[in-house]
Parts: C-alpha cells; sequence; structure tokens
C-alpha cells in the first residue's frame, strides 16, 4: 500500500468539505435568518414518577404462564447451535474468528482490501480539515480535534501493515481476557459532535463502538506501533482493543475450551459481576451474557436449577508472554446458570430486574448496555444470538415492515398481532422488546422494554432523557409533554418476531452499531 493512500484519502475529503462549506456560505448570504431564536437547552429530564418500573407488576409472578416457555424448546435449541457456531464452530459458513474458512474466505478472500477500505475511512471521517458545523469532532476539553492529534494516531495505526497480502495464521487466534471496549482508532480520547446539537456530546463518543465479554474468541487482524492495541474480528463487529486483555491461543487452548457438548456451558445472569479465580486472583467483570465452559468435575455433575451450590467454570487469563492459560472459578448460582437458560417470563423477569434502572452506555461505554446491547445481553442468556446493530436485530426473526402505516395503525398491529417477548421493534436508531399489553386511559396499547438515552420533539431541538433501561407503554401523545414525538410516529418502524434462526449473518466489519 502507497505511503500515500491515507493522505490523498484525507485530502479528496477535505476538498468535499470545503466545498460543500462555499456552497452553505452562498446559501446563507442569499437568505439570511429573519430572526435569531430564543436559545433552547437540548438537554432535560423526561418525568419517569407515572410509569411503574416493578418488573413484577407488568410479568406476574402468579400467572399459569410464568413458567411456560416463550421459544419452543426447538427453537431454542436451534438458536443456541446457531450461537455456538457464530463462537466457536468450524464449518466453512461459520463466522467464527477461530474458523479458518471464515477468516481466509470472508475476511481475507478479497486479499484484505476491505480492512484497509476501513482503516482508511474511519480515519477520513474523524479528520476536521475543512468541517464546519455539524460535521467538527470535539474532544474532551469541548475544543475541535487537531490535525496532530489524527496524526498521531495515523501513525500508530501502522496502516501499511493491512496492506500486505494477508493470509490466515493460526498464530492469530485469540480469546479476550477481560472486559474489553472496541474502539474504531487506537486511542481511549473520545470525539464528540457538539454538546449543542440535541442527541450529541456526551455519551455519545463516535469513536466507541462495543465491548468484548470476557472469554469471546476473537482473531487479531493487526496492532498498533506501539503494542498497546489490537485489531481484532470478534463474533460482531470488527476494532481496536487494548492489548492488555487479549491472550493468544493454540489448538490445546481451543480443544479445551470449546471442544464440549452443548451443555457444558455457563452464562452470566447478573448485570455484572466480578469474577475471581480458585487462587482468589480476581481476573474481571463479567456482564450479562458472558459464557464460560463449564469445568470438567463440574460436566460430571449433574446441578437442579434449585441448587445452591456454585457453578465451577473456566476462565481465561493471560501470561506474562501474552498467552491465554486457563484457570477456574466458582460462579454463586444467583449471577449464573448453566447455558442457555429457559426462554420464560420466569427467566425474563429476572434477568430485567438485574439489568432495568442502570444507566444508558452508548457503543457499551464504561460497559453500560445500549438498546442492542441491552436485548444481546438479554437473549444471550436463552442461548439467541442478537447482531449488534439495532437494524440488523430485525433480521433475527419474521419481519414486518409497518413504516408505511400511521401511528395507530401500528400500535394497532402490536395489540393485535405482538408475541410477547419474543417480538423486536425497531424504529429507526432504535430497538425494544415487546412485552404485551397493558391498559391505558381504557384502551389496550403495547407495553415494551427497552435501554433508550430520551424522546425528541418533532423538531429535533432537544432531548427529554430517560437515560437507562425501563418499562414504558407505546402511546401516540406523551401525556407529561405532548410536544414530544411518539416512539410509534417515527419514520422507520418495523417488528420482527423471534423463532427458529434464519441462515447465519456475517459479523458487521463496518457500520458501527452502537444505539
Amino acid at each position: 500500500m502507497s505511503s500515500n493512500v491515507a493522505s490523498h484519502a484525507r485530502s479528496r475529503i477535505a476538498r468535499i468539505a470545503l466545498a460543500s462549506l462555499v456552497l452553505t456560505l452562498a446559501a446563507c448570504a442569499a437568505n439570511p435568518p429573519a430572526a435569531s431564536h430564543a436559545y433552547v437547552d437540548p438537554i432535560g429530564l423526561f418525568p419517569m414518577a407515572a410509569y411503574d418500573q416493578d418488573v413484577d407488576h407488568w410479568i406476574d409472578p402468579s400467572s399459569a404462564g410464568y413458567d411456560t416457555p416463550f421459544l419452543s424448546p426447538a427453537e431454542q435449541r436451534a438458536h443456541w447451535a446457531a450461537y455456538l457456531a457464530r463462537y466457536f464452530g468450524t464449518a466453512e459458513r461459520d463466522p467464527s474468528p477461530w474458523n479458518p474458512a471464515f477468516i481466509a474466505n470472508r475476511l481475507y478472500g478479497d486479499g484484505g482490501s476491505d480492512i484497509v477500505d476501513l482503516q482508511l475511512r474511519r480515519i477520513g471521517s474523524y479528520d476536521n480539515a475543512g468541517k464546519v458545523g455539524r460535521g467538527i469532532g470535539y474532544g474532551q476539553n469541548f475544543r475541535p480535534h487537531t490535525s496532530r492529534w489524527l496524526d498521531d494516531i495515523e501513525r500508530n495505526m501502522n496502516l501499511q501493515q493491512f496492506g500486505q497480502a494477508p493470509r490466515y495464521t493460526p498464530a492469530a487466534r485469540a480469546i479476550a481476557t477481560d472486559a474489553l471496549l472496541v474502539r474504531e482508532l487506537p486511542t481511549m480520547d473520545p470525539s464528540f459532535f457538539s454538546h449543542r446539537l440535541a442527541g450529541q456530546g456526551y455519551p455519545f463518543d463516535n469513536l466507541q463502538i462495543s465491548s468484548v465479554r470476557p472469554g469471546t474468541p476473537l482473531y487479531v487482524l493487526g496492532q498498533s506501533a506501539d503494542g498497546a492495541w489490537d485489531y481484532v474480528q470478534t463474533p460482531d463487529v470488527q476494532g481496536w482493543v487494548a492489548s492488555n486483555g487479549v491472550g493468544f491461543v493454540d489448538d490445546a487452548f481451543i480443544s479445551t475450551w470449546s471442544h464440549r457438548g452443548s451443555d457444558g456451558w455457563a452464562v452470566v445472569t447478573a448485570a455484572s459481576t466480578p469474577v475471581r479465580d480458585d487462587s482468589a486472583t480476581f481476573r474481571f467483570n463479567a456482564t450479562a451474557g458472558t459464557l464460560l465452559p463449564l469445568a470438567h468435575a463440574q460436566l460430571a455433575h449433574t446441578q437442579s436449577a434449585a441448587s445452591n451450590q456454585p457453578l465451577a467454570a473456566l476462565v481465561p487469563a493471560r501470561d506474562i508472554d501474552g498467552r491465554a492459560v486457563i484457570r477456574e472459578a466458582r460462579l454463586p448460582n444467583t449471577v449464573a446458570a448453566r447455558a442457555p437458560i429457559a426462554a420464560t417470563p420466569r427467566h425474563l423477569a429476572m434477568l430485567m430486574k438485574s439489568l432495568i434502572g442502570r444507566p444508558y452506555g452508548w457503543g457499551n461505554m464504561n460497559f453500560y448496555n445500549d438498546c442492542s446491547s441491552e436485548l444481546q445481553s438479554i437473549f444471550a442468556a436463552f442461548g439467541v444470538w442478537l447482531p449488534r446493530h439495532s437494524s440488523a436485530q430485525m433480521s433475527a426473526g419474521d419481519m414486518t415492515d409497518l413504516s408505511s402505516d400511521s401511528p395507530a395503525q401500528r400500535l394497532d398491529f402490536l395489540v393485535r398481532n405482538g408475541k410477547p417477548m419474543r417480538t423486536l421493534i425497531y424504529i429507526g436508531g432504535h430497538v425494544m422488546l415487546y412485552l404485551g399489553n397493558t391498559i391505558r386511559d381504557g384502551r389496550a396499547v403495547p407495553l415494551v422494554y427497552q435501554d433508550i438515552w430520551g424522546m425528541r420533539p418533532a423538531d429535533n431541538s432537544r432531548r427529554a432523557i430517560i437515560g437507562g433501561s425501563v418499562i414504558f407503554p407505546l402511546l401516540l401523545t406523551i401525556p407529561e409533554d405532548p410536544s414530544l414525538e411518539s416512539l410509534a410516529a417515527t419514520r422507520i418502524f418495523q417488528v420482527s418476531v423471534l423463532g427458529m434462526p434464519s441462515g447465519a449473518a456475517p459479523p458487521a466489519t463496518d457500520e458501527n452499531p452502537a444505539s
């Protein structure tokens, strides 16, 4: 790859931005604003007092169907098999980072040019040269990022490594030995658009893609010049992670870790729990959905769901040479269970009680969830893999597009046809889980669970912040503030009902999935 490729790409972007600026200034000169408007604070708090957040009031423990699965055993088994294949599969089409066929044919099949192009696009998108207004990226000090800031990052990326003819190598297989944030560029510096823009500024760090749970298979595609960052493919996304949380694996490690039956796994059901190995050494905090193999002794021990005994699980650690080694840990039954757990209202309520009310985390910032990762965390415990991006989650089930319907028709469709606890709702940049119906002002309305930042008025001038995971009815009008747009009145409105899994979709490599 030519050393001038990146600079040419950035210069081209700058020229386009400069041309756009000239046109914008000309238009403003021809049509000056009639008058200035009063400042509108883009941040306010939505009053939640009228919305009951007691999970038991909405998923009644005394109901006859509390232990009746909302996914059939056959559906759940099929999803679980697809989930394990995505993480550890070796069949030709299994999109696992440990699968030679996937790496060679899907990631490297075009000579690796997609990886090069992605790096160049990401660098170009954070170049402030020639940009004005909404396009400028700011640092944590509220000042625009400088060219020096980006140049230093670009040099550390060692772009030349991605232009070399790539090939699959077993030595690049790795595992997350800690919880890891996935970044678009190898830096923990944030990049925000202006905080004066509604829905921008903190917490919307554009560099934050997602997170990786401990024990997740990885494939290392490149390393930063300073050695502090690895560029990896995960089962979900592609991006930069801190190298001190990555341990390289070999065939012996993989055999011990993943060559086991479908009943040989434990899953974390708590929002977050500290994990210490049997020597009392702290290893990591594991969030809901973390998947760990059961230890050999545990495999031979049949444990009932009511047992108070902890689960013995394997945990990954990183040795001084950067290799992954295996330790054992005891996970209390209050924070983990044999995977997958039955997809029943009881277990959904348990997971919701653990997660509800936690702060919203754009792209898993600070290892909190956003809308799509909240549903990922819940359904991972049921053995159901959901894509990381909210729009892609529609592909997980049977999708119906209601975007051409009126808001009232959309809500009526959900009331009549929604399948509680297995229906996902996508409204453009946001996804929710349909729980069932509730009565509001004498009428049945859909009830949803969602991890949401806030609601907006039609002019998009502000946000009424909720800032976390909540239970909320879908209403045509928001009584506390009628100027806010109904979540049923968005341009896009799609519903997807989970059933038997469709063909495996490839993990994301481009679009930032945080939403």
